[in-house]
């Protein structure tokens, strides 16, 4: 294991241009993965030369027979031929005389025996012996298994000579079944009508008069016995005399299906002839179902010509499907690579992908090949819906062209598929963008129903369709189609959300509950550090707004960005509520370390209840790698500027790695520092908010967000309106008047107080 271990480390050291070699081949794997399994799954048995023209299409071009050709029999025809012929092969019954004796034996034998035995049962004194003594003969010389106590109710039988006589008359009749034949086999399991028994080497057809199995034989005897006797008496006359019969009609399994394949065999599989020169179609002409059967009979011919004569034909045929293949590959890994590069760079989300479009291909080779059903019912905008869910609705759009050329060229789908893979899957996109709730399962239900049914309505009528057909197409295929696309995607959303660590925004609302455990503990015990969160959220939403972010994942994010503030709440001024600042007693080192410990305790709380990665990303990079300025100058004043190392006062990052952080730490910023301010008025406010944002733009805090100059303004003009509530002025009653002064007071020691923890809540 640790040789393994070292000879990964080591691929992961050489670097190939940007990347490790490690990283490109985990990429290959993923590409060959796609690249090899794909085609084999889609595996047509013909060519497609003439794959674009289907039974209703229009010939494009005139087609002329190149040389003399048998046209195939449809699978119906072949089928409906196939199950005549079967009608006539017999299931083949050998008659066994051995069993036959061996029956006849017990039927002539049992009862003189125990006819001979009544005479002894009746005087003997230990009856009970004497009865357990015989049924143990019984079972040595007949086979016959009867309990004492069933001995018992015979003898009582064949004390009347009138019994004596019916049972002889009902055994004779059951001799006579036995000499005629009992099979083996259930008549229910024989699905071929005709029997044939072979006796001494020649065969007799068997009657449907004739044909009795054990079931039937023994319910024939027992009709018998109810006749004259009662159903106690006659369950045991059935125990001795019949359920111990076998037989004789032995099933000759190997001779039956050799008869049934020897009949396939000389089923013809071709109807007609079409000969060198003839016109199969002209151009401009509709196909016909007899017109397609000749097309698809002549590729066949085609193939089988090339591979007869060892032409390459069928090589170019497989070598062209990879290669159609390896071209839709490579035009997604050129879309990942020049527009989504964070994707291509992230190996655990390519796997995603692959796992998500192998999904969608599984399902359409079970499909369209294993299953042989309506390619109709291909769940296409599955995976349209997870990759726009999970990742974007950008990548979704792509994956679902993607999927749309796989199905339409290397399944053999053609034109339906790819329109309704791709009218589908945007359809799907924007019925599950911006999802909120489980429930809008039943909205993509609806308009995936629509794209499809849109879709069909429009093909039916440039191809002259009945509309009845159009109607049970869309009734019997698509309708099934989108309901089980959409109620399956949902279903295994949650699988990849797990898997994977994505959070989509179903989650983002779960997590925005304010009862979650964790918001609950944070308000109890951080209830300061809790309503600041509650303020920089409405911040945050506001300004992702503003700039086209996320803003359900900027709340969500704002609401989990100091949750490790409740391990020392005490230490940070939110939660002081006037007491007296416990950093005044610490050296400043130590007073840093307080505070940067509040990130590292917040991601391991994050992961101990379960919060996701996107989330927990917030607790480190809304502070990135900002500077606690009031503790290093505080520092640098106690032991000189030489003694004081100043990432020992920096928080350890990473900077904010996305829109969304970005916006999260510039509210952060904003909401600690604008509580500082003193009846701030709009102008005074908004010239505070800016240098505060040029601040962190300066100190390359912002350099790995994507935020642009114009997104900066946007999130200061998104700011001041949630300011400006704040801040609003209430009216002030005479007895507020009298405390004004006591109130300004304590503001001003809290104003203090503030300045002096610096950064305590950025």
């Amino acid at each position: 294991m640790e040789n393994d271990s070292g000879f990964f480390e080591k691929i992961k050291e050489i670097k190939v241009g940007r990347y490790s070699l490690y990283d490109i081949l985990i990429k290959v794997l993923l590409a060959l993965l796609l690249l090899i399994f794909v085609p084999l799954m889609f595996n047509p048995q013909r060519p497609l030369k003439f794959s674009d023209m289907k039974v209703g299409s229009i010939s494009n071009r005139k087609i002329v027979a190149p040389f003399d050709f048998f046209v195939l029999k449809t699978e119906q025809e072949l089928k409906a031929e196939q199950d005549s012929v079967l009608k006539s092969v017999p299931n083949y019954f050998t008659y066994d005389d051995s069993i036959t004796q061996q029956d006849i034996k017990l039927l002539r034998n049992l009862l003189p025996f125990l006819k001979k035995a009544l005479p002894q049962y009746e005087t003997i004194e230990n009856k009970d012996e004497y009865l357990k003594n015989l049924s143990d003969e019984l079972n040595l010389v007949f086979d016959v298994n009867v309990s004492p106590s069933n001995l018992a109710v015979a003898f009582d039988i064949l004390k009347d000579k009138e019994n004596v006589t019916t049972i002889e008359s009902s055994l004779k009749q059951a001799e006579e079944l036995i000499k005629t034949g009992v099979l083996n086999r259930d008549l229910t399991s024989l699905t071929r009508p005709r029997i044939v028994v072979v006796k001494n080497g020649v065969e007799e057809n068997l009657d449907y008069s004739q044909r009795i199995d054990i079931p039937r034989f023994q319910k024939t005897m027992e009709n018998e016995f109810l006749k004259h006797f009662p159903v106690n008496q006659t369950l045991v006359l059935e125990y001795l005399f019949v359920r111990s019969i076998k037989p004789n009609l032995i099933y000759d399994e190997a001779f039956s299906e050799k008869a049934k394949e020897e009949a396939l065999a000389n089923i013809s599989r071709t109807k007609d002839m079409v000969y060198e020169n003839e016109l199969i179609v002209d151009k401009n002409i509709r196909i016909d179902a007899d017109t397609y059967q000749k097309l698809y009979s002549l590729e066949m011919a085609i193939a089988e010509r090339s591979e007869r004569e060892g032409r390459w034909e069928g090589f170019f045929f497989s070598l062209g499907r990879y290669m159609l293949m390896a071209a839709i590959l490579a035009i997604f890994a050129l879309y990942l690579y020049s527009f989504r590069p964070k994707i291509f760079n992230d190996n655990k989300m390519l796997l995603m992908i692959t796992i998500i479009l192998l999904l969608n291909f599984i399902f359409a080779a079970l499909i369209s090949q294993t299953l042989d059903w309506n390619n109709y019912l291909i769940p296409t905008t599955m995976g349209s819906m997870l990759l726009a869910i999970l990742i974007d609705t950008g990548l979704g759009f792509v994956g679902t062209v993607i999927i749309a050329l796989v199905l339409g060229g290397l399944q053999g789908g053609g034109f339906d598929i790819v329109l309704f893979s791709v009218v589908g899957g945007m359809v799907a996109i924007y019925s599950v963008f911006q999802i909120r709730n489980r429930n809008q399962i039943f909205k993509a239900i609806i308009f995936i129903s629509g794209a499809y049914f849109w879709a069909l309505l429009s093909i039916s009528l440039f191809r002259y369709l009945a509309f009845d057909e159009m109607l049970k197409s869309f009734a019997f295929y698509l309708f099934p189609n989108a309901i089980f696309s959409a109620f399956f995607t949902f279903m295994i959303l949650g699988v990849f959300e797990k898997l994977f660590d994505i959070t989509t925004d179903i989650t983002l609302l779960e997590l925005s509950d304010l009862n979650h455990p964790l918001l609950k503990k944070l308000s109890l015990e951080a209830p300061g550090t809790f309503h600041h969160s509650m303020v920089v959220g409405n911040l945050a939403e506001a300004a992702a707004k503003a700039i086209g972010a996320n803003p359900l994942l900027a709340r969500v994010g704002s609401y989990y960005h100091d949750i490790g503030k409740m391990e020392k709440p005490q230490y940070f001024v939110e939660n002081q509520m006037n007491a007296e600042n416990r950093h005044d007693q610490l050296n400043p080192n130590m007073s840093a370390l307080i505070l940067a410990s509040h990130v590292k305790n917040g991601i391991e709380l994050a992961k101990k209840y379960g919060i996701p990665k996107r989330i927990r990303d917030f607790i480190p990079e809304h502070h990135g790698t900002n500077l606690m300025s009031y503790f290093y100058n505080k520092a640098k004043e106690m032991y000189g500027e030489d003694e004081v190392n100043e990432s020992d006062y920096r928080y350890p990052g990473p900077r904010p790695q996305s829109k969304e952080t970005a916006i999260v730490m510039l509210a952060d910023s904003v909401e600690a520092a604008t509580r500082t301010l003193n009846n701030p008025t709009p102008s005074k406010l908004r010239a505070f908010i800016e240098d505060l944002v040029d601040k962190r733009f300066k100190e390359g805090e912002l350099d790995d967000s994507d935020l642009t100059f114009k997104d900066l303004k946007k999130i200061i003009d998104a700011f001041l309106p949630v300011l400006y509530g704040v801040f609003q002025h209430r009216v002030e009653y005479p007895d507020q008047k009298e405390k004004k002064a006591v109130l300004k007071t304590v503001k001003s020691k809290q104003e203090k107080t503030t300045v002096k923890n610096g950064n305590s809540n950025s």
